[in-house]
């Protein structure tokens, strides 16, 4: 062969052998093909809809509260939160450092959450941004970066309900007060849908719209309280907490015949819009705080010492000298009042007439009456953490715990237990438990005879109208009521501080409101009921009879009627 054929023969073969190549290469390229196109179909099809096609939470509102007439306690507004996709960040640390710059974080603290949560599919970063912040995290256009809409909660009425109302935490689940008592009521069910996405995260379509889960937003709640006598009660309440540099303050008004909350106010409060690191005031105080009451529980011994058959209204007793000695312990008046009949002893607030008609009574037969009224056990209301306060088993009592139960010492009570005993008296004898719910009423149940409960009445009025110039009084309207000044128990004893309270109801004639009032460690001269709650009593009264309509039942008081009065009995 000549050597120019021997060169054409080995550019031949080098020309097949890259066809073969080539023809191989094909070969692979086409079998290939087959195997995702046919045999793989399934498996790259689930794992493009596992990047691009996810199954979304559509997020509910929870139900709104409101007022008994309409007005907002506690709205939700929809917010947008931002998240991330941490694997999709890891190359972008640049833009991340602008994305934390936007959302006003720690740049170095958000890195190392990418970093070490690279298997997590979506991480909230910040939650219920402002519309203006969302707008500059969009502008910043990142892929791994995405929006989820949640609902912010806001409270109209701020620190005025703040302890009543409550709050709810940041997955929106009631955490205090009422918010949280009916958390099941107000909280919704969140839908879901399955959407496609692109690059970017944000959903461009939804899909398989016949198996779309529709969310249920959650119930609205009515409540009983009056948002207009709550505001009065509040400001009057901060005013005397202040005014006395007392430690704390509680008003709770009632309707009489329905039971209804129509305003609870407590000192010291929180807005629960604002930060929440500070918790003492979250409590709500009038149904959560014990304590012993004093000489607001006299009418109720009265009732025993009526109930025995053995005294009536005009029954007497002997006070002289104004000391009196029981096991040891000497019991004091504020002088000698020498005989009272029983309206004089609740008028004089006499401890030592009192502790002689428990003492000439059964231990069974005291404790009875206070059951009844529903001391040492819940109101019923069904407030979340309402406490039942304490009342002693009868036969653990001494003569000494006996005669002392008789003026309000040895057991303890909340605010709200005080309304709805005295409630009792204004509602002919029968009891109905607290309710937060508007028209959502309780059964009543008869505690003593109305003819019975129509006589503590009048006793009651006589505290005020007896005591010229008491500070309860009002002009126009007839008030029944007592006030109470307790020494209070600390370390073991009792100390120089006091709780001053007043309980009453008014118009007399048509009972229409209970309002009780307790201020805790008045500091300086005034520290009485008479002188700290009484008027604090008259002030919320008077507010809630104006804003209810209900006609006067009594003309107005003279100037000598008005005349304050300075001795103890006007006290309490």
């Amino acid at each position: 062969m000549t050597q120019s054929g021997a060169q054409i023969s080995r550019t031949q073969l080098r020309m097949l052998a890259v066809m073969a190549l080539l023809l191989c290469g094909f070969m692979v390229v086409v079998v290939r093909a087959f195997a995702i196109q046919v045999k793989g179909k399934d498996f790259y099809q689930a794992q493009g809809e596992m990047r691009h096609v996810k199954e979304v939470e559509m997020p509910v509102s929870r139900g709104a509260i409101y007022d008994r007439n309409g007005e907002p306690l506690a709205l939700s507004t929809a917010m947008p939160s931002v998240g991330i996709v941490p694997g999709q960040l890891i190359d972008q640390f640049s833009k991340v450092e602008q994305l934390a710059e936007v959302l006003q974080l720690n740049a170095k603290e958000l890195k190392q959450i990418i970093t070490s949560r690279t298997d997590r599919q979506f991480l909230f970063i910040k939650r219920r941004i402002t519309p203006m912040m969302a707008d500059a995290v969009r502008a910043l256009n990142m892929p791994g970066v995405e929006f989820r809409t949640e609902y912010k909660r806001f409270y109209p009425a701020g620190e005025i309900l703040g302890n009543v109302v409550g709050f709810t935490n940041v997955e929106d689940q009631g955490q205090e007060g009422l918010e949280r008592t009916y958390d099941n009521w107000l909280t919704g069910t969140s839908g879901k849908k399955t959407v496609v996405k692109d690059l970017l995260g944000h959903a461009v379509a939804d899909i398989d719209v016949d198996e779309i889960k529709a969310p249920k937003p959650g119930k609205d709640l009515y409540l009983s309280l009056d948002r207009r006598l709550q505001y009065a009660a509040y400001l009057a309440l901060k005013k005397v907490v202040y005014q006395h540099r007392a430690k704390s303050g509680s008003v709770v008004v009632l309707d009489v015949s329905t039971g209804e909350v129509l305003a609870m106010a407590n000192m010291p409060s929180f807005n629960p819009n604002g930060s929440k690191e500070d918790n003492n005031g979250w409590r709500n105080r009038a149904v959560t705080d014990i304590y012993e009451p004093g000489s607001v529980m006299k009418p109720f011994a009265i009732v025993a010492a009526l109930e025995s058959g053995q005294y009536s209204r005009t029954s007497t007793i002997d006070t002289s000298p104004g000391v009196y000695e029981v096991d040891g312990f000497v019991i004091h008046d504020f002088r000698d009042y020498g005989e009272l009949n029983l309206v004089d002893i609740l008028v004089k607030s006499s401890n030592i007439g009192v502790a002689k008609l428990v003492l000439d009574l059964g231990k069974e037969h005291l404790w009875d009456v206070y059951q009844r009224f529903g001391f040492g056990q819940s109101t019923g209301s069904g407030f979340i953490g309402e406490s039942a306060g304490y009342l002693p088993p009868y036969n653990r009592w001494r003569t000494v715990d006996h005669a002392a139960l008789s003026r309000g010492y040895n057991l303890s009570v909340t605010t709200l237990q005080l309304a709805s005993a005295y409630s009792v008296f204004a509602n002919k004898g029968r009891y109905r438990a607290p309710t937060f719910i508007k028209n959502s009423l309780n059964e009543e149940r008869a505690i003593i005879d109305p003819a019975m409960a129509a006589t503590v009445s009048e006793m009651l009025s006589h505290v005020v109208t007896d005591n010229a110039g008491h500070r309860a009084g009002l002009s126009k309207y007839s008030v029944a009521g007592k006030t109470g000044t307790a020494r209070i128990a600390e370390d073991g004893g009792y100390s120089d501080n006091y709780m001053a309270s007043f309980v009453g109801f008014s118009p007399v004639s048509r009972p229409r409101l209970v309002v009780a009032v307790n201020i805790n460690s008045p500091q300086g001269e005034a520290y009485y009921g008479g002188q700290v709650a009484a008027p604090l009593f008259a002030e919320v009264m008077k507010t809630g009879l104006r804003l209810l309509n209900v006609p006067a039942d009594e003309a107005p008081l003279t100037a000598e009627q008005k005349s304050p009065q300075t001795t103890e009995e006007n006290h309490g």
